[in-house]
């Protein structure tokens, strides 16, 4: 593996080791996390080594062109994403092994998983054409038959295809860069105005702020595409009068902020570790943060995505 890797790795050990002192996240589910986190490192890894394999040309080719993308197109929809097959179905099997080994209900719930894929019953490449997709119908049918665990196909699916999506959608930003001139020196930082990715069009997961001036960024809940938004907006209904749009903290979780939305009732998590010595990892991130969503929640507000890990 490449430098890159060792420095991300590291990076994942040290947010973890924050995270365990968490009293309200169980060990058990810590251990998954990790150990998910860590094997779509080392898959996203190995599916960046083969992205030079797509040429600029032909990925540029298949891009929503800057006029349109300025009117909020996408790059590239969700469901023109693609994956490398095996590469996903090899990163099934370890989470699918991995579930199999935690025993309990999970355990049992992913012995029915095995046995359905060697009956013919559910296909890796099913699944994960349905992660694309968000076929939601699809993913509660296999809730009905996992009583005790509704969410495993959609956390494996989603596991495996994640380190596939995040290379390319790396790929797909840089080249919109290098088109648009953003990756030149001194070029000044685009604010997506629009809410959604600007890569793949999907709603946001968790912000951060960064820098001396508290630039918001988003991080998509589907490719991981990290942006620049609007300070002032409500990115799942755009509302923007400061009246409607408030943020509130909470004792004994420094650092995060619950940005709600009075129209749409909306909220979404943000980090801002600008004075602390704390890694941000955004899906790590709102982990940590997970008392949070439940005030947001006890106050009425919700929010359009799940948790990174499936909940």
């Amino acid at each position: 593996m490449t430098a890159d890797f060792d420095r991300e790795l590291q990076r994942l050990e040290g947010k973890l080791k924050a995270l365990r002192s968490k009293e309200y996240i169980p060990d058990a589910l810590l251990e998954i996390v990790a150990r998910t986190a860590a094997i779509q490192l080392e898959a996203r890894a190995a599916a960046q080594a083969d992205q030079p394999a797509v040429s600029s040309t032909e990925l540029a080719a298949g891009l929503a062109t800057p006029e349109a993308h300025a009117q909020g197109a996408p790059l590239l929809p969700r469901d023109a994403f693609t994956y490398d097959r095996a590469r996903t179905a090899a990163t099934f099997g370890r989470l699918l092994a991995m579930m199999r080994a935690a025993g309990g209900s999970l355990g049992a719930a992913a012995e029915v998983v095995r046995e359905a894929m060697e009956k013919g019953e559910l296909a890796v490449e099913d699944a994960c054409d349905a992660a694309l997709r968000d076929d939601v119908a699809w993913f509660d049918a296999w809730a009905l038959r996992l009583n005790d665990a509704p969410s495993l196909v959609r956390f494996l699916a989603m596991g495996s295809v994640v380190p596939s999506v995040e290379a390319l959608a790396l790929a797909v930003a840089a080249e919109h860069a290098r088109r648009t001139g953003a990756d030149q020196p001194g070029a000044t930082p685009v604010v997506w105005q629009h809410g959604h990715c600007p890569v793949c069009g999907s709603a946001p997961l968790v912000g951060r702020l960064v820098g001396k001036e508290g630039a918001l960024h988003h991080t998509c809940s589907f490719c991981r595409h990290e942006y620049r938004a609007k300070r002032l907006q409500c990115p799942f209904c755009l509302e923007n009068e400061s009246k409607n749009l408030e943020y509130f903290t909470a004792d004994g979780e420094p650092g995060f902020q619950v940005h709600v939305c009075k129209s749409c009732k909306g909220y979404i998590k943000v980090a801002d570790f600008r004075e602390f010595d704390r890694i941000s990892i955004p899906v790590l991130d709102d982990l940590e943060s997970l008392a949070l969503d439940i005030v947001a929640r006890r106050q009425g507000y919700a929010r359009p995505t799940a948790s990174a890990w499936g909940f």
